[in-house]
């Protein structure tokens, strides 16, 4: 456990010029991230069994090596033709920059690997609409992706022609400032009243959070930064609020926390509906929060508070929650109990893995009668037995075991989130703040303390 040093949408009017705003990481300043601790040894052989998958029966079953033209024709501008390839050039560039690659065990050479990533970063990129008239972007979950696309393209920025480093950076400006004016949507009122019923929008909010993560990190100096971060401030708070915590008053990044929310989208007890049930695999969309922890830390800054607000609850409502049949997580097993079912199947286990990692590195397991040290190799075992049963590194044998069509990509961004929370922990590298602060909604009348 690391101790922690506490220190609707809107286009883009125009894409600023080149790319001056974007710090490059300097990854001369992380060295001695590798671990050789049995749990560290587990997540990143579950990556490169990843990589494995993706270079060989993922890319082929694509077509991309038949293409010729210098940006990848993608084959359309929704989820499944955006999603998958952003999920798999985040996860191999995190896989190439942090070490963890084999070309051994994935049977793909370093320079072909690279240059594969690097071809997803520049297609994805080019193919946005920030970019190229009618691409991808401007939508639902498009944020998402865009995240995952643009911290790949950060990641490997040196390595990027000024020309594609300038389109990741008006992609990623692009999706951020959709939420300057952005509303963060709620589950449930401040008077308790559903507004959603059987939706909460915490993962919705979470995940939108990453653009703007990823925005103000690879651009601290931009000048709408101090926007983003508001933004982002909002929709981290906003993901996990809980019925009460809409009236508290403690002071979170400059605020009273009731000034930042305008409703709920957790129950009291931490746990999240979701597709009209209490639903496990969206307790974990926190890790969408703690993003901003591997970001933040990868640009030298110290993570906001916010990006850990009400982890420990939802984190203890899956160890400790008695719900019908038992609790969620099962002692001494790496399966999981879905209370009211699910329509994903019940093989799903990389993001109770990641969130098993994260509550472990950074000490938000606080509260669960078992913690992430127990529970992480449970489920990471559980993923890496999945992916040993095939010789290409897939994870799943059918679609029963996981019915989202992107299953496999999602496995590996998961993965990569998992190693490089490891990787950097490893390093002490880790710093939490209440900054940034912005100026309280309703200030105290002169004279009277806020």
């Amino acid at each position: 456990m690391l101790l922690l040093l506490l220190l609707c949408a809107f286009p883009l009017p125009h894409a600023r010029a080149a790319n001056s705003d974007v710090v490059p990481i300097r990854w001369a300043a992380f060295r001695g991230g590798t671990a050789g601790d049995v749990d560290s040894l587990r997540v990143r052989a579950i990556l490169v069994n990843a990589n494995r998958y993706a270079l060989t029966t993922w890319w082929k079953q694509r077509g991309w090596s038949r293409q010729r033209d210098a940006y990848l024709s993608l084959g359309g501008t929704d989820e499944a033709h955006i999603r998958p390839p952003a999920s798999e050039a985040f996860a191999l560039a995190i896989s190439l920059k942090t070490g963890a690659y084999d070309p051994r065990k994935t049977g793909v050479p370093v320079a072909v690997a690279k240059e594969r990533t690097l071809r997803l970063v520049r297609s994805l990129a080019y193919r946005h609409r920030a970019n190229t008239p009618g691409g991808w972007g401007d939508n639902w979950q498009t944020a998402l992706w865009a995240s995952s696309a643009g911290a790949a393209g950060w990641l490997l920025w040196d390595e990027l022609s000024p020309t594609d480093q300038r389109f990741v950076q008006r992609m990623v400006e692009h999706e951020a400032h959709r939420f300057r004016k952005y509303r963060p949507p709620y589950y449930r009122t401040r008077a308790g009243s559903i507004r959603f019923p059987g939706d909460s929008k915490a993962e919705e909010n979470a995940w939108n959070g990453r653009i703007l993560q990823l925005a103000t990190a690879m651009m601290p100096k931009h000048p709408r930064k101090e926007i983003w971060q508001e933004a982002m401030i909002a929709l981290m708070l906003s993901a996990f609020a809980r019925p009460a915590d809409t009236e508290r008053t403690d002071e979170l990044h400059g605020r009273p926390l009731a000034e930042w929310l305008n409703g709920s989208n957790a129950e009291s007890n931490g746990s999240v509906v979701n597709q009209g049930r209490t639903h496990p695999d969206y307790f974990t969309n926190v890790t969408d929060n703690v993003h901003a922890a591997l970001l933040y830390t990868l640009a030298g800054l110290p993570i906001p508070e916010a990006a850990f607000f009400n982890a420990d609850v939802v984190y203890a409502a899956l160890v400790n929650q008695p719900f019908p049949g038992g609790t969620i997580y099962r002692p001494g097993s790496g399966e999981i109990r879905y209370p009211e079912g699910t329509r994903w199947g019940e093989k799903r286990r990389m993001h109770f893995a990641l969130f098993d990692v994260q509550a472990r590195a950074f000490g938000f397991d606080r509260k669960a009668r078992r913690r992430g040290a127990y529970w992480e190799p449970l489920h990471t075992q559980t993923v890496l037995s999945m992916q040993q049963r095939s010789k290409d590194g897939r994870t799943y044998l059918t679609a029963a075991e996981d019915t989202y069509p992107g299953r496999e990509e999602w496995v590996a961004d998961l993965a990569a989130q998992a190693y490089l929370t490891r990787w950097l922990a490893n390093q002490g590298r880790y710093a939490v703040s209440p900054q940034p602060k912005f100026p309280p909604l309703h200030p105290a009348p002169m004279g009277e303390e806020s």
